[in-house]
């Protein structure tokens, strides 16, 4: 209860501050000649206290005419109607009313438009039998006709505030589109980065990680051995520097294209494999089909799942052998990923690496499928629509 009475106020004080101070001012103007008129300059006025209160309230009118056109139409009908029917020509009341008609066509709906018009000319036509001194037939169609006018060249007007009003509103919700749609480029962007950079990072500290505990082991008995562990890892922090810089690159200007090394794809299948073999990881590549045809997004995307089912490979099943096979057709790419490790443990399926896997398959509209092998080890297998990509 409470929550709807704060609702209900501060919908009330948006309101009576949208009120234009050009309304106040006619409101004052107005109601302040027809006090004058009452008090001072028809000293006859029957009951003037009564209309007074009349007249205060059909400057209320006016002043919230544009926040609420209809209530204050019909605030503005029965104050006429009360100083008429108290007797009291007036040569004022009728200016407020005439611009309670301009009001309701132009800022009303539909249906208030034209029940105003009645009301304002059921109010006329009261005016003139209650008081009917005040001019004959011909005086009021002549009134009815000047109101009629005004309804009308109002309701014109009111269709072109609200066209502009449409329009102004669909350019509004262009620019919210178009925010959002950058929004969320943005955080597509990022979530991508981080894809890459943890796939990167962890694929780079596992290679080092299994260089480095060989040339350890051999340090003493095979100091060539441990020569040529050392060297890989410098080999592989290199390249791993160098890919990182064109991340942090790309990232920086926003953009895909950097000027210089293009991104990871198929074309580097087979490096992905000697650092693999190096490392002691048997790796069996198999490619049918013409790789060149591939999207350059689904061989990024490819090589980077590729990299990560290696790594999580080289991380959980040590020298399990491992077999890759890209098949490409017309209208799908196909990447299978087995290897004859422990498998996966319920925990595993969590992981980032592998929660990257279904996130970029999800990018392409793809399937992807994550498994332990009947025979042991860990089968992964994606599907990426070539026409969606």
């Amino acid at each position: 209860m409470k929550k709807a009475i704060g609702v209900a106020t501060n919908d009330l004080v948006e309101r009576l501050a949208a009120i234009p101070l050009s309304d106040v001012g006619l409101a004052v103007l107005f109601t302040t000649l027809i006090e004058l008129e009452i008090w001072l300059f028809k000293p006859d006025t029957n009951y003037p206290a009564v209309a007074a209160v009349a007249a205060l309230a059909m400057g209320v009118a006016l002043a919230s005419r544009r926040v609420w056109p209809f209530r204050s139409l019909l605030v503005n009908v029965v104050a006429g109607l009360i100083f008429i029917a108290l007797g009291n020509p007036s040569n004022l009341i009728q200016w407020p009313s005439l611009i309670m008609v301009w009001s309701i066509a132009a800022y009303g709906h539909r249906v208030q438009q034209w029940v105003g018009l009645v009301l304002s000319l059921a109010v006329v036509a009261f005016y003139f039998v209650r008081i009917p001194g005040q001019g004959g037939v011909a005086v009021f169609i002549a009134t009815v006709a000047v109101w009629a006018i005004v309804w009308l060249v109002s309701l014109l007007f009111g269709a072109r505030i609200r066209e502009e009003g449409l329009a102004e509103a669909s350019s509004v919700a262009e620019a919210l589109a178009v925010a959002q749609q950058q929004q969320l480029q943005f955080e597509e962007a990022r979530t991508s980065m981080a894809r890459d950079l943890h796939d990167l990072i962890g694929h780079t500290v596992n290679l080092m990680l299994v260089h480095a505990e060989g040339g350890r082991l051999a340090l003493d008995d095979d100091p060539a051995a441990t020569r040529l562990a050392l060297d890989t890892i410098v080999a592989t922090a290199r390249q791993a520097m160098t890919e990182l810089d064109l991340l942090l690159e790309t990232l920086r200007r926003g953009s895909e294209s950097s000027g210089r090394e293009p991104a990871l794809g198929l074309k580097d299948f087979p490096r992905l494999r000697e650092e693999l073999m190096a490392a002691g990881v048997e790796v069996e590549l198999r490619v049918h089909g013409d790789a060149t045809q591939v999207p350059g997004s689904i061989g990024v995307s490819a090589y980077r799942i590729a990299q990560a089912a290696l790594t999580n490979t080289l991380r959980h099943a040590g020298s399990a052998d491992v077999s890759v096979d890209l098949t490409v057709s017309s209208s799908v790419v196909s990447l299978d990923i087995s290897d004859t490790g422990s498998g996966l443990d319920a925990g595993d399926s969590e992981g980032r690496g592998l929660r990257g896997i279904r996130e970029r398959m999800a990018l392409h509209g793809g399937d992807v499928d994550i498994r332990n092998r009947a025979g042991g080890g860990v089968q992964i297998s994606c599907r990426f629509p070539v026409r969606s990509a």
